[in-house]
């Protein structure tokens, strides 16, 4: 009895510390607002589902105190065009009026404080900016909104129609989605007191085409920072960056000249894509990875020299460069993602290690111009579509340890003549050499134990054995239709 009643008290007291924070983060209504109960006992408004184009944000909402406006709480409210926060509101949360089409004219209270990533932007139409008199930590310079607190430019309104800004002397942060979609600026000049650039800060500036970012003491360029700025000609890095983060210079259409600093140690997925007017690459000697797409689709590149350190090579990273025409890989490369050289349409001539182990499906797919290949001896799986559309490929040299050749591997390699499969393959992939138009020689090894059957389709001039024995059989088989 004595352990049973132990037990309850137990549970008992469980529930009384749990039930607290869990009714806590209950939502509730009050007209068009929906709010949660903050664990101090205010509220945080979480969405607002009004209709009203002018609006002033309730002090109170059933009686309870509102200090918080949450995360995206108002977005693409297209309504609102004039808007007024009284004091007692402490905390306006990340991207809060992101979207509002229409608004206009903010009045922002003397007890705010607290202001995440650009809660205004995207807001196309914001022209009238006001912080009250005796706001601790917010200011206006010339209608552009910093941060006292962090040193940060928190939003420079996509209505300026400035052709060129000098951040002040003394801001350490350019804040995420600072300079959204302002489509004026042409140039930005920066001091070296700037130690970070936020994620989407110059999203979409259409019309950047300088920026001084060598001068600043920035060491991570956020994500999306410069994504779509499709003027921009020309970076220089600061020597102190040693990241830079996915997609931030996607879509930077005119760039043609990068300068790496030797201390980067990490380019994030899609980081250059699209960079079509790119010609050449030479990425710092510390860097050991290339992620996903990271330059895909810059169609201009012709040189690229990768860093003798470098051993991963992501899915996509080079796909669609088609005028990409040699590559030498260094001998630390252990990993090639799929569809890596996919589309490199003006590719003749690659080195691979002999230690890579690793090369995925498409990694040279669409490589029209590619002549000849020695694939690495630590090679056991072509994966599916490997060389498919590999016009030109009249010799490849196959590792001695091959145990597949998957799916569609050689499909339409159209100048391929003759090819030795190593003893210990197993398995020939369906369509592994279909429309092989060229292909008149072939050496299977005696331990094949299952073949696609149209492995060898539209091989007009093979003379094969009969191969129906070692044929996969299909789903369609399986299920007796």
């Amino acid at each position: 009895m004595r352990k049973l009643i132990a037990a309850l008290m137990l549970c008992v007291l469980f529930l009384c510390c749990v039930l607290p924070a869990a009714v806590a983060e209950q939502s509730q209504k009050a007209g068009d607002y929906t709010y949660i109960i903050q664990h101090d006992g205010t509220a945080e408004i979480i969405l607002y589902e009004g209709t009203e184009t002018s609006l002033v944000i309730p002090q109170e909402l059933n009686g309870i105190k509102v200090t918080a406006i949450g995360p995206s709480a108002f977005q693409a409210d297209d309504y609102l065009e004039e808007l007024e926060i009284k004091d007692g509101l402490v905390c306006l949360g990340d991207y809060a009026f992101r979207r509002c089409a229409n608004l206009e004219k903010v009045i922002l209270p003397a007890t705010l404080t607290e202001v995440g990533m650009n809660p205004f932007e995207g807001c196309a139409w914001l022209t009238d900016l006001t912080v009250a008199e005796g706001n601790p930590n917010l200011y206006l310079n010339d209608g552009v909104l910093f941060s006292r607190d962090d040193g940060r430019l928190i939003c420079y309104p996509m209505t300026k129609e400035y052709s060129a800004y000098t951040l002040p002397d003394g801001t350490r942060i350019i804040g995420a989605s600072a300079f959204y979609g302002n489509e004026s600026l042409a140039q930005v000049v920066v001091f070296e007191s700037v130690r970070a650039i936020g994620r989407r800060a110059f999203y979409q500036c259409d019309n950047l085409r300088y920026i001084n970012l060598h001068d600043t003491n920035i060491s991570t360029v956020g994500a999306d920072a410069f994504n779509g700025c499709r003027k921009l000609k020309s970076i220089t890095f600061p020597a102190k960056v040693t990241s830079i983060a996915e997609r931030a210079f996607q879509d930077c259409t005119a760039l043609t000249e990068l300068v790496f600093p030797e201390n980067i140690t990490f380019i994030g997925e899609m980081a250059f894509r699209n960079c079509e007017s790119l010609t050449s690459v030479r990425l710092p000697v510390d860097l050991t990875t290339i992620g996903k797409n990271t330059f895909a689709g810059c169609t201009s590149l012709t040189e690229l020299i990768l860093p003798d350190e470098l051993f991963y090579i992501g899915g996509g990273a080079f796909q669609n460069c088609e005028s990409l025409a040699s590559v030498t890989l260094p001998a630390a490369v252990d990993y090639i993602g799929s569809e890596a050289f996919d589309g490199c349409i003006s590719l003749t001539n690659i080195s691979i290690p002999d230690t890579c182990s690793f090369i995925g499906a498409k990694a040279f797919c669409r490589c029209q111009s590619l002549q000849s290949m020695v694939m690495p001896s630590w090679t056991y799986s072509i994966n599916p579509f490997t060389f498919s559309g590999c016009i030109a490929l009249t010799d490849i040299r196959l590792p001695d340890d091959l145990e597949e050749i998957g799916e569609s591997a050689f499909f339409c390699c159209y100048m391929l003549k003759e090819i030795v499969i190593p003893d210990p393959v197993e398995v020939i992939g369906d369509k592994a050499f279909s429309n092989c138009l060229a292909l008149e020689s072939i050496e299977l090894p005696e331990e094949l134990e299952n073949v696609g059957p149209d492995a060898f389709e539209n091989c007009v001039k093979l003379d094969l054995p009969d191969l129906s024995d070692l044929y996969e059989e299909s789903d369609f088989d399986r299920i007796g239709v």
